[in-house]
Protein backbone atom coordinates (compact mmCIF):
# COMPACT_ATOMS: atom_id res chain seq x y z
CA UNK A 1 0.00 0.00 0.00
CA UNK A 2 1.36 3.55 -0.86
CA UNK A 3 2.03 5.41 2.45
CA UNK A 4 0.34 9.01 3.09
CA UNK A 5 4.19 10.67 3.01
CA UNK A 6 4.28 8.97 -0.22
CA UNK A 7 1.15 10.13 -1.40
CA UNK A 8 1.88 13.85 0.01
CA UNK A 9 5.09 14.05 -2.05
CA UNK A 10 2.83 12.66 -5.46
CA UNK A 11 0.40 15.21 -4.87
CA UNK A 12 3.05 18.22 -3.83
CA UNK A 13 4.89 17.73 -6.74
CA UNK A 14 1.79 17.01 -8.92
CA UNK A 15 0.10 19.99 -8.16
CA UNK A 16 -1.68 22.46 -10.50
CA UNK A 17 -1.09 26.16 -11.07
CA UNK A 18 -4.20 28.27 -11.39
CA UNK A 19 -4.28 31.30 -13.91
CA UNK A 20 -6.75 32.65 -11.67
CA UNK A 21 -8.06 31.67 -7.91
CA UNK A 22 -11.15 30.20 -7.18
CA UNK A 23 -13.51 31.31 -5.46
CA UNK A 24 -13.03 29.28 -2.17
CA UNK A 25 -9.44 31.79 -2.32
CA UNK A 26 -11.25 34.35 -1.40
CA UNK A 27 -12.42 33.47 2.46
CA UNK A 28 -8.73 31.87 2.37
CA UNK A 29 -7.24 35.50 1.73
CA UNK A 30 -9.65 37.40 3.75
CA UNK A 31 -7.99 35.28 6.88
CA UNK A 32 -4.54 35.82 5.64
CA UNK A 33 -5.00 39.43 4.84
CA UNK A 34 -6.05 39.94 8.83
CA UNK A 35 -3.06 38.25 10.59
CA UNK A 36 -0.41 40.35 11.23
CA UNK A 37 3.24 39.98 9.82
CA UNK A 38 5.21 42.72 11.54
CA UNK A 39 7.20 40.29 13.54
CA UNK A 40 7.82 37.98 10.27
CA UNK A 41 10.87 35.92 9.88
CA UNK A 42 12.24 33.81 7.60
CA UNK A 43 15.40 31.22 6.87
CA UNK A 44 16.55 30.33 3.05
CA UNK A 45 18.68 27.57 3.09
CA UNK A 46 20.49 27.05 0.19
CA UNK A 47 22.79 23.62 -0.44
CA UNK A 48 25.81 23.85 -3.00
CA UNK A 49 25.50 21.06 -4.53
CA UNK A 50 28.43 18.29 -5.09
CA UNK A 51 30.71 19.40 -2.54
CA UNK A 52 31.92 23.08 -2.59
CA UNK A 53 35.48 23.62 -2.46
CA UNK A 54 35.90 25.70 0.85
CA UNK A 55 39.75 25.65 -0.03
CA UNK A 56 39.56 27.84 -2.10
CA UNK A 57 36.32 30.00 -1.13
CA UNK A 58 38.22 31.49 1.81
CA UNK A 59 42.33 31.82 1.79
CA UNK A 60 44.60 33.07 3.88
CA UNK A 61 46.91 36.34 2.62
CA UNK A 62 49.44 36.23 4.68
CA UNK A 63 52.36 35.14 3.40
CA UNK A 64 53.42 32.05 5.41
CA UNK A 65 50.34 30.87 4.86
CA UNK A 66 49.71 31.30 1.31
CA UNK A 67 52.69 30.03 0.04
CA UNK A 68 51.78 26.74 1.96
CA UNK A 69 48.68 26.63 0.28
CA UNK A 70 49.72 27.63 -2.95
CA UNK A 71 52.53 25.03 -2.89
CA UNK A 72 49.66 22.15 -2.46
CA UNK A 73 47.61 22.94 -5.25
CA UNK A 74 49.74 24.31 -8.40
CA UNK A 75 46.91 24.10 -10.32
CA UNK A 76 44.15 25.46 -8.18
CA UNK A 77 45.46 28.37 -6.27
CA UNK A 78 43.83 31.42 -6.67
CA UNK A 79 46.29 34.22 -7.39
CA UNK A 80 47.07 36.53 -3.84
CA UNK A 81 46.28 39.38 -5.66
CA UNK A 82 43.29 38.62 -6.79
CA UNK A 83 41.52 37.35 -3.41
CA UNK A 84 39.44 39.92 -2.34
CA UNK A 85 40.01 41.24 1.40
CA UNK A 86 38.06 40.96 4.23
CA UNK A 87 37.93 43.37 7.09
CA UNK A 88 39.33 42.22 10.26
CA UNK A 89 41.43 39.30 11.69
CA UNK A 90 40.22 35.55 12.35
CA UNK A 91 42.61 34.44 14.42
CA UNK A 92 45.16 36.92 14.30
CA UNK A 93 45.19 35.75 10.06
CA UNK A 94 43.98 37.92 7.50
CA UNK A 95 41.75 36.00 4.86
CA UNK A 96 40.30 36.78 1.22
CA UNK A 97 37.33 35.59 -0.62
CA UNK A 98 37.68 34.04 -3.85
CA UNK A 99 37.19 36.84 -6.76
CA UNK A 100 34.18 35.75 -8.28
CA UNK A 101 32.50 36.38 -4.55
CA UNK A 102 31.99 40.26 -5.22
CA UNK A 103 28.73 40.88 -3.26
CA UNK A 104 29.56 38.36 -0.73
CA UNK A 105 33.08 40.26 0.06
CA UNK A 106 30.60 43.47 -0.24
CA UNK A 107 28.68 42.24 2.54
CA UNK A 108 31.09 40.68 4.67
CA UNK A 109 32.82 43.69 4.76
CA UNK A 110 29.56 46.19 5.94
CA UNK A 111 28.63 43.36 8.66
CA UNK A 112 25.65 41.58 6.47
CA UNK A 113 27.33 38.61 6.19
CA UNK A 114 29.60 36.26 8.54
CA UNK A 115 31.51 33.05 7.69
CA UNK A 116 31.30 29.36 9.61
CA UNK A 117 34.48 27.88 9.52
CA UNK A 118 35.28 24.07 9.26
CA UNK A 119 31.84 22.99 10.09
CA UNK A 120 30.71 19.41 9.39
CA UNK A 121 28.21 16.46 10.33
CA UNK A 122 29.61 15.14 14.10
CA UNK A 123 27.43 13.33 16.35
CA UNK A 124 29.72 14.76 19.37
CA UNK A 125 32.86 16.52 19.68
CA UNK A 126 35.95 14.40 18.06
CA UNK A 127 39.90 14.65 17.64
CA UNK A 128 42.27 12.37 15.14
CA UNK A 129 43.41 10.37 18.26
CA UNK A 130 39.32 9.51 19.89
CA UNK A 131 38.30 8.63 15.57
CA UNK A 132 41.70 6.42 15.35
CA UNK A 133 40.61 4.60 18.40
CA UNK A 134 37.03 4.46 17.56
CA UNK A 135 36.04 4.62 13.79
CA UNK A 136 32.28 5.09 14.86
CA UNK A 137 32.68 8.64 15.34
CA UNK A 138 33.24 9.39 11.70
CA UNK A 139 29.53 10.07 10.00
CA UNK A 140 27.65 7.24 8.75
CA UNK A 141 29.13 6.94 4.97
CA UNK A 142 31.74 9.63 4.96
CA UNK A 143 32.54 11.47 1.84
CA UNK A 144 29.57 10.06 0.14
CA UNK A 145 27.34 12.38 -1.72
CA UNK A 146 23.90 11.22 -0.85
CA UNK A 147 24.67 11.13 2.69
CA UNK A 148 26.55 14.21 2.84
CA UNK A 149 23.28 16.67 1.80
CA UNK A 150 21.41 14.09 3.95
CA UNK A 151 23.59 14.93 7.00
CA UNK A 152 23.83 18.39 6.50
CA UNK A 153 20.05 18.38 5.67
CA UNK A 154 19.12 16.81 9.11
CA UNK A 155 21.48 17.94 11.15
CA UNK A 156 22.80 14.30 12.22
CA UNK A 157 25.28 12.28 10.84
CA UNK A 158 22.81 9.66 9.86
CA UNK A 159 23.26 8.24 5.92
CA UNK A 160 19.53 7.54 5.51
CA UNK A 161 17.83 9.70 8.02
CA UNK A 162 13.90 10.10 8.48
CA UNK A 163 13.65 13.76 8.79
CA UNK A 164 15.11 17.14 8.18
CA UNK A 165 16.20 20.05 10.42
CA UNK A 166 13.69 21.70 8.05
CA UNK A 167 10.92 19.59 8.16
CA UNK A 168 11.19 19.30 11.99
CA UNK A 169 11.60 22.85 12.65
CA UNK A 170 8.48 23.10 10.65
CA UNK A 171 6.75 20.85 12.66
CA UNK A 172 6.78 23.71 15.47
CA UNK A 173 5.77 26.63 13.93
CA UNK A 174 2.76 25.78 12.00
CA UNK A 175 0.31 27.42 13.70
CA UNK A 176 2.51 30.58 12.23
CA UNK A 177 2.77 29.54 8.69
CA UNK A 178 -0.66 31.23 7.52
CA UNK A 179 -2.88 29.34 5.21
CA UNK A 180 0.18 27.00 3.92
CA UNK A 181 2.69 24.79 5.55
CA UNK A 182 5.79 26.63 7.04
CA UNK A 183 8.32 24.82 4.31
CA UNK A 184 8.43 25.31 1.31
CA UNK A 185 10.80 23.87 -1.26
CA UNK A 186 11.86 25.71 -4.35
CA UNK A 187 14.34 23.08 -5.26
CA UNK A 188 14.86 19.63 -6.16
CA UNK A 189 13.18 17.12 -3.26
CA UNK A 190 15.01 16.84 -0.18
CA UNK A 191 14.99 15.10 3.74
CA UNK A 192 15.80 18.97 4.96
CA UNK A 193 11.69 20.07 4.45
CA UNK A 194 10.62 16.37 6.16
CA UNK A 195 9.18 16.52 9.16
CA UNK A 196 7.25 14.33 11.44
CA UNK A 197 3.60 15.95 11.02
CA UNK A 198 4.72 18.43 7.89
CA UNK A 199 5.49 18.02 4.67
CA UNK A 200 6.88 20.80 1.84
CA UNK A 201 4.57 22.15 -0.60
CA UNK A 202 6.76 23.19 -4.36
CA UNK A 203 7.54 26.17 -5.31
CA UNK A 204 7.06 27.08 -8.88
CA UNK A 205 10.43 28.72 -10.27
CA UNK A 206 11.83 29.35 -13.61
CA UNK A 207 12.67 25.99 -13.91
CA UNK A 208 9.83 24.01 -12.42
CA UNK A 209 8.48 21.20 -13.48
CA UNK A 210 4.96 22.49 -12.32
CA UNK A 211 2.98 22.98 -15.79
CA UNK A 212 0.09 25.87 -15.57
CA UNK A 213 -3.18 25.15 -16.95
CA UNK A 214 -5.87 26.99 -18.52
CA UNK A 215 -8.51 28.26 -15.69
CA UNK A 216 -11.23 26.09 -17.50
CA UNK A 217 -9.01 22.50 -17.53
CA UNK A 218 -7.68 23.55 -13.63
CA UNK A 219 -11.35 23.83 -12.55
CA UNK A 220 -12.98 20.64 -14.10
CA UNK A 221 -9.44 18.81 -12.31
CA UNK A 222 -10.20 19.93 -9.80
CA UNK A 223 -14.28 19.15 -9.68
CA UNK A 224 -12.85 15.83 -10.47
CA UNK A 225 -10.65 15.46 -7.78
CA UNK A 226 -13.23 16.53 -5.30
CA UNK A 227 -15.64 14.13 -6.63
CA UNK A 228 -13.60 11.14 -6.42
CA UNK A 229 -12.70 12.36 -3.02
CA UNK A 230 -15.86 10.98 -1.34
CA UNK A 231 -15.50 7.89 -3.32
CA UNK A 232 -15.67 4.37 -1.35
CA UNK A 233 -12.80 3.49 -2.49
CA UNK A 234 -10.55 4.43 0.53
CA UNK A 235 -7.31 4.56 -2.17
CA UNK A 236 -9.11 6.71 -4.67
CA UNK A 237 -10.37 9.04 -1.79
CA UNK A 238 -7.57 10.13 -0.41
CA UNK A 239 -5.22 10.22 -3.45
CA UNK A 240 -8.06 12.51 -4.62
CA UNK A 241 -8.26 14.82 -1.47
CA UNK A 242 -4.71 15.17 -1.35
CA UNK A 243 -4.82 16.13 -5.35
CA UNK A 244 -7.83 18.76 -4.22
CA UNK A 245 -5.05 20.17 -1.33
CA UNK A 246 -2.24 20.15 -3.50
CA UNK A 247 -4.09 22.41 -6.10
CA UNK A 248 -5.83 24.92 -3.92
CA UNK A 249 -1.97 24.89 -2.47
CA UNK A 250 -0.33 25.45 -5.55
CA UNK A 251 -3.20 27.78 -6.51
CA UNK A 252 -2.29 30.06 -3.02
CA UNK A 253 0.99 30.05 -3.89
CA UNK A 254 0.81 31.58 -6.97
CA UNK A 255 -1.52 34.22 -5.93
CA UNK A 256 1.02 35.04 -3.57
CA UNK A 257 3.75 35.17 -6.34
CA UNK A 258 1.42 37.49 -8.34
CA UNK A 259 1.26 39.74 -4.99
CA UNK A 260 4.46 40.09 -4.41
CA UNK A 261 5.62 40.16 -7.99
CA UNK A 262 6.25 43.80 -8.06
CA UNK A 263 10.14 43.92 -6.95
CA UNK A 264 12.18 46.03 -8.92
CA UNK A 265 15.46 44.03 -7.70
CA UNK A 266 16.75 42.20 -11.37
CA UNK A 267 17.40 39.01 -10.61
CA UNK A 268 19.89 36.99 -12.90
CA UNK A 269 18.34 35.19 -15.53
CA UNK A 270 20.18 31.56 -14.38
CA UNK A 271 18.27 28.34 -12.34
CA UNK A 272 19.68 30.08 -9.50
CA UNK A 273 18.60 33.52 -9.76
CA UNK A 274 14.82 32.61 -10.92
CA UNK A 275 14.88 29.99 -7.95
CA UNK A 276 15.78 33.05 -5.73
CA UNK A 277 13.53 35.56 -7.20
CA UNK A 278 10.57 33.15 -7.02
CA UNK A 279 11.42 32.91 -3.24
CA UNK A 280 11.51 36.74 -3.10
CA UNK A 281 8.39 37.13 -4.88
CA UNK A 282 6.61 34.45 -2.16
CA UNK A 283 8.07 36.34 0.87
CA UNK A 284 7.12 39.80 -0.65
CA UNK A 285 3.73 38.42 -0.92
CA UNK A 286 3.32 36.90 2.34
CA UNK A 287 0.25 38.46 3.57
CA UNK A 288 -1.69 36.20 1.09
CA UNK A 289 -0.51 33.31 2.58
CA UNK A 290 -0.42 34.97 6.63
CA UNK A 291 2.34 33.87 7.47
CA UNK A 292 4.69 35.20 10.10
CA UNK A 293 7.14 32.08 10.17
CA UNK A 294 8.60 30.49 6.79
CA UNK A 295 11.48 28.28 5.80
CA UNK A 296 12.17 28.41 2.27
CA UNK A 297 15.01 25.30 0.25
CA UNK A 298 16.86 25.36 -3.00
CA UNK A 299 19.95 23.84 -4.67
CA UNK A 300 22.32 25.19 -7.00
CA UNK A 301 24.10 22.11 -8.36
CA UNK A 302 27.79 21.33 -10.07
CA UNK A 303 30.03 21.48 -6.96
CA UNK A 304 31.57 17.69 -7.99
CA UNK A 305 34.57 19.25 -9.27
CA UNK A 306 37.24 16.41 -9.27
CA UNK A 307 38.45 17.85 -12.64
CA UNK A 308 38.81 21.44 -14.83
CA UNK A 309 38.02 22.83 -11.27
CA UNK A 310 39.46 26.20 -11.82
CA UNK A 311 37.18 27.51 -14.17
CA UNK A 312 33.99 25.48 -13.49
CA UNK A 313 34.27 26.68 -9.26
CA UNK A 314 34.64 30.52 -10.52
CA UNK A 315 31.40 30.46 -12.59
CA UNK A 316 29.28 29.03 -9.76
CA UNK A 317 30.74 31.29 -7.31
CA UNK A 318 29.86 34.01 -9.59
CA UNK A 319 26.43 32.54 -10.12
CA UNK A 320 25.35 32.18 -6.63
CA UNK A 321 27.53 35.61 -6.19
CA UNK A 322 25.11 37.14 -8.30
CA UNK A 323 21.86 35.19 -7.01
CA UNK A 324 22.38 36.34 -3.26
CA UNK A 325 23.98 40.05 -4.16
CA UNK A 326 20.40 40.23 -6.01
CA UNK A 327 18.24 38.78 -3.02
CA UNK A 328 19.77 40.48 -0.58
CA UNK A 329 18.79 43.78 -2.37
CA UNK A 330 15.57 42.73 -3.04
CA UNK A 331 15.39 41.94 1.20
CA UNK A 332 16.50 45.71 1.42
CA UNK A 333 13.71 46.70 -1.28
CA UNK A 334 11.33 45.21 1.14
CA UNK A 335 12.41 46.34 4.47
CA UNK A 336 13.29 43.11 5.71
CA UNK A 337 17.01 42.60 5.63
CA UNK A 338 17.14 42.28 9.25
CA UNK A 339 14.11 39.62 9.32
CA UNK A 340 15.04 36.93 6.63
CA UNK A 341 18.32 34.79 7.07
CA UNK A 342 20.15 33.18 4.20
CA UNK A 343 22.88 30.37 5.11
CA UNK A 344 24.57 27.62 2.94
CA UNK A 345 24.91 23.94 3.14
CA UNK A 346 27.06 21.48 1.16
CA UNK A 347 27.77 17.86 1.05
CA UNK A 348 31.44 18.43 2.37
CA UNK A 349 34.30 20.28 1.53
CA UNK A 350 36.96 19.23 -0.98
CA UNK A 351 41.20 17.76 -0.14
CA UNK A 352 43.40 20.41 0.07
CA UNK A 353 45.69 18.29 -2.16
CA UNK A 354 44.79 18.51 -5.55
CA UNK A 355 44.47 15.35 -7.44
CA UNK A 356 46.67 15.57 -10.56
CA UNK A 357 43.09 16.11 -12.87
CA UNK A 358 42.94 19.49 -12.32
CA UNK A 359 40.51 19.16 -9.67
CA UNK A 360 39.87 18.27 -5.94
CA UNK A 361 38.16 15.38 -4.32
CA UNK A 362 35.54 14.32 -1.11
CA UNK A 363 36.76 15.99 1.84
CA UNK A 364 34.94 16.57 5.04
CA UNK A 365 34.68 19.84 7.22
CA UNK A 366 33.74 22.63 4.90
CA UNK A 367 32.91 26.72 5.58
CA UNK A 368 29.74 28.09 5.22
CA UNK A 369 27.82 31.17 4.68
CA UNK A 370 25.29 33.22 6.26
CA UNK A 371 23.67 36.55 4.96
CA UNK A 372 21.12 39.10 6.88
CA UNK A 373 18.73 38.44 9.76
CA UNK A 374 20.59 41.18 11.44
CA UNK A 375 23.25 39.12 12.60
CA UNK A 376 26.76 40.14 13.97
CA UNK A 377 28.36 39.89 10.45
CA UNK A 378 32.08 40.48 9.30
CA UNK A 379 33.34 37.73 11.54
CA UNK A 380 34.84 34.54 11.02
CA UNK A 381 32.96 31.92 14.05
CA UNK A 382 35.27 29.31 14.69
CA UNK A 383 38.88 28.13 13.06
CA UNK A 384 40.17 28.18 9.74
CA UNK A 385 42.81 25.02 9.42
CA UNK A 386 46.02 25.92 8.65
CA UNK A 387 46.91 24.82 4.84
CA UNK A 388 49.07 22.12 5.97
CA UNK A 389 49.31 18.33 5.88
CA UNK A 390 49.14 15.13 8.62
CA UNK A 391 48.60 17.78 11.12
CA UNK A 392 45.80 17.67 13.92
CA UNK A 393 43.03 18.14 11.85
CA UNK A 394 43.94 16.16 8.46
CA UNK A 395 42.49 13.18 8.85
CA UNK A 396 44.25 11.73 5.80
CA UNK A 397 47.27 13.37 5.41
CA UNK A 398 45.48 14.85 1.92
CA UNK A 399 43.67 17.95 3.53
CA UNK A 400 40.65 16.48 4.96
CA UNK A 401 39.53 18.33 7.85
CA UNK A 402 38.10 16.77 10.68
CA UNK A 403 34.85 19.54 11.99
CA UNK A 404 35.96 21.82 15.15
CA UNK A 405 32.10 23.24 14.81
CA UNK A 406 29.23 20.80 13.82
CA UNK A 407 26.47 21.11 11.83
CA UNK A 408 23.85 20.18 14.96
CA UNK A 409 25.50 23.92 15.71
CA UNK A 410 25.48 25.42 13.40
CA UNK A 411 21.91 24.93 12.24
CA UNK A 412 20.84 25.27 15.90
CA UNK A 413 22.11 28.23 16.11
CA UNK A 414 19.54 29.23 13.34
CA UNK A 415 17.03 27.43 15.40
CA UNK A 416 17.50 30.05 17.74
CA UNK A 417 17.54 32.79 15.95
CA UNK A 418 14.09 31.91 14.70
CA UNK A 419 12.86 32.44 18.05
CA UNK A 420 13.33 28.68 19.50
CA UNK A 421 13.98 28.18 23.21
CA UNK A 422 15.87 25.62 24.79
CA UNK A 423 13.49 22.73 25.09
CA UNK A 424 12.36 22.90 21.29
CA UNK A 425 15.87 23.64 20.23
CA UNK A 426 16.82 19.66 21.77
CA UNK A 427 13.35 18.74 19.99
CA UNK A 428 14.88 19.78 16.82
CA UNK A 429 18.13 19.53 16.98
CA UNK A 430 18.65 15.88 19.02
CA UNK A 431 22.48 15.67 19.10
CA UNK A 432 22.75 18.92 20.52
CA UNK A 433 23.40 17.69 24.08
CA UNK A 434 26.32 16.39 23.16
CA UNK A 435 28.07 19.96 22.65
CA UNK A 436 29.02 21.61 25.64
CA UNK A 437 29.21 24.79 23.80
CA UNK A 438 25.92 24.37 22.16
CA UNK A 439 24.53 26.11 19.17
CA UNK A 440 26.72 28.86 17.55
CA UNK A 441 25.85 32.52 18.53
CA UNK A 442 25.12 34.59 15.04
CA UNK A 443 23.62 38.01 17.12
Amino acid sequence: MISRRAFMKIAARAGVTAASAPLWMHGVSREAFGQGTSSYKAIVVVTLNGGNDGNNMIVPLDNARYSQYASLRPSLAIPQGSLIPLLGQSGGVNYGLHPSLVNVASLYNRGKALAVANVGPLSAPATKTQIAANPDLLPQALMSHASGVAQWESASSLALPATGWGGRLADLLSSQSGALPPVLDAGPESIFTVGNTVQAIAVPTGSSNLVPLPAGLDAAILAIAQNDSNSSNKLVAQAAQLRVQASRQQALIVQAQQAGAGLSTVFPQTVFGQSLSAVASLINGRSVIGASRQIFYLQQAGYDTHGAQAGTHAGLLSDFDGGIGAFMTALQEMGLQNQVLVCTHSDFNRSLLGNGSGGSDHAWGNHQFMFGGGIRGGQIIGSIPDPELGGSLDITGTGIWIPTLSVTQMTAGVGSWMGLNNAQLGTVFPDLANFSQGPISIV
